[in-house]
């Protein structure tokens, strides 16, 4: 019974793991557009 806990362990890991690559391969991206979405900097002004 103890190694289902250690599966959703580890899949729990993995897909954090995974959310972090894409926050971190999606905030490394230049904007490509300068016209289109705007910036994180300039939704407040």
């Amino acid at each position: 019974m103890d190694g289902i806990y250690f599966i959703v362990l580890l899949g729990f890991g993995a897909l954090t793991g995974a959310l972090l690559a894409l926050c971190a391969a999606l905030g490394a991206q230049p904007p490509s557009e300068p016209g289109g979405k705007t910036g994180a900097d300039e939704r407040g002004r």
